[in-house]
């Protein structure tokens, strides 16, 4: 996390962890973010991105970070950008690679999906100018329906294929990464305006659905599992997850489209035939 002076607030005890990576042969990656106590803050990365001195003050300090603990390179993580900062938080990630190449680390981002320029809520990403700069480009192909939403699926194969044609128009695909999630949703139903699902693992939702021996059914148009069940209350609930078959829809896709990779979101939640796939459709490389 950073302050509105650019001072990054780090208080983890993450050495043993990054030593670890990299015994592996695997790149560990200091992610620097927005989020505050409230979320994710568009002002807080306004008021730096805007100030020239707490600016250089946050590209100093995530350079003295990677190299004092031993990181291999960087994740930004801004969430929420404002359209107006479209152009200096590009420059921000310009300055910061031009501090961070030189010495051999990587810089990456993670980015939220766009499937247009026409979306109001995401103009502050320049997916162009972004992916000029960063090694390599996260993009967060989830969350279409989420906590907040309507039941639905959370990462719909119709729009990750759209925001892969999306990107691919001015990113390099061997820069590109597509994340996918490793959770779903649990929605009470009828949906009620106002109200919150609850998250559920990939894991988790295939034991619910087992639980209350309620088959699960697969969306043909969008690629996605999901299942309805009644609780002990009489609640009826809907959830939607990624399972095998999903999961394959995605990497048949960034095959196709000669993509860099596959990430996910998160992976302490596990997803037992992960390995699996990965080794079948990719050619795993560690370095």
């Amino acid at each position: 996390h950073f302050g509105s002076n650019g001072d990054i607030m780090n208080d983890l005890n993450d050495l043993v962890a990054i030593e670890t990576t990299w015994k592996n042969r695997v790149t560990p990656l200091v992610t620097i973010t927005n989020l505050t106590s409230e979320g994710f803050s568009s002002d807080l990365a306004h008021q730096v991105l805007n100030n020239p001195q707490a600016r250089n003050n946050l590209v100093n300090n995530i350079f003295y970070l990677v190299s004092r603990k031993g990181y291999g390179g960087v994740n930004i993580d801004f969430e929420r950008v404002k359209a107006e900062d479209r152009d200096i938080f590009t420059g921000f990630l310009r300055q910061l690679g031009e501090r961070l190449k030189p010495a051999g680390y990587v810089l990456t981002i993670a980015v939220p999906a766009k499937t247009s320029e026409d979306i109001p809520w995401l103009k502050g990403y320049d997916y162009g100018g972004i992916g000029a700069v960063v090694n390599y480009m996260f993009i967060m192909a989830y969350d279409w329906h989420h906590a907040g939403s309507e039941p639905g699926p959370v990462a719909p194969i119709t729009e990750v294929q759209r925001t892969i044609e999306f990107a691919i128009k001015s990113v390099p695909r061997r820069k590109l990464i597509i994340g996918v999630p490793l959770y779903g949703y649990n929605w009470s139903i009828p949906y009620r305006s106002g109200t919150v699902a609850s998250a559920i693992s990939n894991q988790n939702a295939i034991k619910t659905a087992m639980r209350y021996q309620s088959p699960i059914q697969y969306s043909k148009e969008y690629k996605s599992p999901f299942f309805q069940y009644r609780d002990q209350a009489g609640q009826m609930h809907e959830v939607w997850f990624e399972d095998v078959r999903s999961m394959s829809e995605k990497m048949v896709l960034v095959r196709k489209f000669g993509l860099q990779a596959i990430g996910a979101w998160q992976l302490t939640l596990g997803f037992t035939p992960g390995p699996w796939l990965l080794k079948k459709f990719f050619t795993i490389r560690t370095v």
